[in-house]
């Protein structure tokens, strides 16, 4: 889920405050657009699309649900690229096969700790530290293991969005399943001090 302050007058709440429901517009220091759409899936999660208009690439970050998806790809007549996936939790993953049979070129990046768990394919196995290109932008991959070992988040600097699974919530963060408290703070109080204060 994008992490962003409650600052009125950060890019984020400016592209929200303009947008409609569901979709968010950004532009980035190159001036070229780049748009998130966000939409309801399975009870209580959500399926972000991003897509870069220069080159025609979307990526999908996390795949809970495949009907949200194709939906917002087929109105919006978008093809599917890339798959990000945050970690291997089903309910993030659960999507990845039918996806990866509906677009069989889509590129499936994932944590390279958890390769094993995410089926049907990995194609880029990721850690923290590199950085991940969908179309013109690109996204810093951040570590941030507690609540599955591997989990990452994946950092637009161009966007000053956050896309970060199930480690942080409004309220604090994830529950830690496989980690412990103090790799999880690590995160908080360390691996995201760089991170623009309107992420």
């Amino acid at each position: 889920r994008p992490s962003h302050p409650n600052n009125n007058q950060s890019d984020w709440m400016r592209a929200l405050a303009s947008s409609s429901p569901g979709r968010l517009v950004f532009l980035s220091t190159m001036a070229a657009a780049f748009e998130v759409v966000q939409r309801p899936a399975l009870k209580d999660n959500y399926a972000f699309l991003l897509h870069d208009a220069a080159t025609g690439c979307t990526a999908a970050i996390d795949t809970p649900e495949v009907g949200p998806i194709l939906q917002v790809l087929k109105e919006q007549k978008w093809r599917l690229t890339h798959i990000l996936n945050t970690h291997h939790h089903w309910d993030h993953t659960g999507g990845n096969a039918e996806l990866c049979a509906a677009f069989p070129e889509v590129e499936v990046v994932a944590p390279a700790k958890e390769v094993g768990k995410i089926d049907p394919k990995v194609d880029t196995p990721v850690a923290g530290g590199d950085t991940v290109r969908v179309g013109s932008l690109d996204l810093q991959v951040i570590d941030v293991g507690g609540h599955t070992l591997g989990h990452v988040a994946y950092y637009g600097p161009a966007l000053k969005a956050a896309f970060v699974g199930d480690s942080i919530f409004a309220m604090g963060c994830g529950r830690m399943f496989e980690g412990r408290c103090v790799v999880s703070k690590s995160f908080f109080f360390g691996r995201n001090a760089h991170l623009h204060l309107t992420t």
